[in-house]
This record gives structure tokens, sequence and C-alpha cells, in this order.
């Protein structure tokens, strides 16, 4: 039987103080006691604000670190995580009151050692998370776009969960060797490459809609780019190399056209010239010569 104390809550922030003070604020209201929280600090001035509300309101382990980036943090957290079940939310998240206790009513009993377990994400006034009714979870298309649906009633196998509200044992965490940093930026796609290497190891990735966040998608701090244009240049580059690290080579003159159609998209709605497709060509190019971590 799991209990709190082998609960460790990791939450990446940048940039967004006031925004995770309220974060944590819910997180103090949650329906059980005694679990752990890691909040990872990446924020560039610092000011002091984050120790003094861990005074004030509820103690947590702060860990502060000078590189941006969520597969970074998130590495860190787990590191310097004490519990044997590690959670991961965004600071930009309101969890329902009971989120701590449907992870632990998941992870009790046998077989559980090799599962992650992905939460439902809902966003109001928009279908980020919602995009496919059909499918349940998060998967990848042969050519390179990303299809989820973590809002809804129904829970089943994926091939990844979001890195926004999932969970799994810190022994399985340790065992894929944890995010890769390679996956830069935004990190499009480092949450699809984390659930490739859980099935590596042998473990599976399930969508289970009981535990539930709201998430905020703040439009400042964290790592939300003010450029869409140089968002292309993120997101070709981590499909680039996210296609060469699982021997899919054959496959990448098609993600190039989809970057390029998705790049065409961004000129017509963004009407920012060909800075789009300047920056997916560089993204791309970027991704076939990085260095791949196994």
């Amino acid at each position: 039987m799991i209990t709190p104390n082998q609960v460790s809550l990791i939450i990446p922030t940048y940039n967004r103080q006031e925004i995770v003070f309220q974060t944590l604020q819910y997180i103090k209201q949650q329906s059980i006691s005694g679990f752990e929280v890691v909040l990872v600090d990446q924020t560039e001035s610092i000011d002091g604000n984050l120790k003094y509300f861990k005074s004030r309101i509820f103690k947590y382990k702060y860990l502060r670190i000078t590189e941006p980036g969520l597969p970074n943090a998130r590495n860190v957290g787990a590191e310097n995580a004490k519990g044997d079940i590690l959670i991961f939310i965004d600071d930009d998240s309101i969890p329902e009151n009971d989120l701590i206790q449907c992870y632990m009513n998941l992870f009790n009993g046998d077989g559980k050692d090799k599962l992650c377990i992905g939460g439902r994400i809902i966003e109001k006034n928009t279908t980020m998370f919602k995009e496919k009714d059909s499918i349940v979870g998060g998967w990848i298309t042969w050519y390179g776009k990303t299809l989820k649906n973590f809002d809804t009633d129904t829970s089943g196998k994926c091939e990844w969960a979001a890195g926004g509200n999932f969970g799994l044992t810190k022994n399985l965490f340790n065992e894929t060797g944890g995010f890769d940093s390679n996956f830069i930026g935004t990190a499009v796609m480092e949450d699809g490459d984390f659930g490739y290497a859980i099935q590596k190891f042998g473990g599976e990735v399930y969508y289970y809609p009981e535990p539930v966040i709201e998430h905020l998608r703040i439009q400042t701090g964290g790592l939300r780019q003010k450029s869409p244009a140089k968002g292309m240049f993120y997101r070709a580059h981590n499909s680039v190399y996210f296609f060469r690290k699982y021997g899919r080579r054959r496959f990448l003159f098609f993600v190039f056209l989809y970057l390029n159609g998705v790049a065409l998209k961004e000129l017509i709605k963004q009407k920012h010239g060909l800075s789009s497709f300047i920056w997916t060509w560089i993204g791309f190019y970027k991704g076939l010569v990085t260095k791949l971590n196994k």
C-alpha cells in the first residue's frame, strides 16, 4: 500500500513566480498531506520570493538551477526527490484536490513498477489537449505530427503521456535515464521521446482520466515563445532529432514536408514573412547534426 510519504510532486518553473505561488496554494489544498513537493526554479533573476513563500505557506524542497529547459529541470527534480512515486505537473496548473490520492490509488497493487500514467488535462477555450476524439493519450504519426487526447473519460494504452500531468515510479524513471536534454527550447517531442524510452525498457504508458489538472496556458514566462517563427526552429530540430534517435531516417523527407506545411500555416496566420520557413530549415539542419543521446 502506497503512503503519502512515498510520493514526490515535482514542479519545474521558469520566470513565473506569481503563477507558481498560485499553483502551490492549490497544492496545499490537497485532500491528503505528507507527500513531498519539489520545486525546480530556473528563474533568471532571484529575489528570494520563492524561498520566502516556502517558509510562510508550507515546506517544500526548493532547487535552484541556472540552465533553463524542461528536460533538465525534470531530471534534477527526479534526482533530488525522495519518493518512490514521482508526479510531474507544470507551474501554470490548477490540480484537483484529489490529484495525489488518485495517483496513489492507480499505483497501488502489483505490476505497476513498469507503468507510466498520464492524467487528464483540461484547457478551457482550446482543443490543445483534445485534438482527436478517437484516441486516448499521446501518439506520434509516421511523418512527425503529434496527436493527443488527454481530456476524455476513456482510459487506455498510448505512446506517451503529456509532461504537464504524469506519474511513474522513480525506479522506472532512473531506468530510462530520464529526459533527453537534447530536446531544446519549447521541448516539443520531449514527452514523446520519454514515452518511447519507457517502452524501450519494457514499460507501458497509459492514460487515466482520474488525476485531473486544469492547464492555464499562461502567455508569459515559462518556455512560451514570443516568436512563432522561432518556435518552428525548436519544432523542426526536435522532430528530426527524434526520428534519427529511433531509426526512422527514411521518413525524414516526409517530416520535412509536414514541417514546411506547418510553417506555411504560421506564415498565413501570423503574417511574419518567410521567417517561419527559414527557422524551420535551420532547425531541420541542426536536428540532423545534433549528437544523439542513446
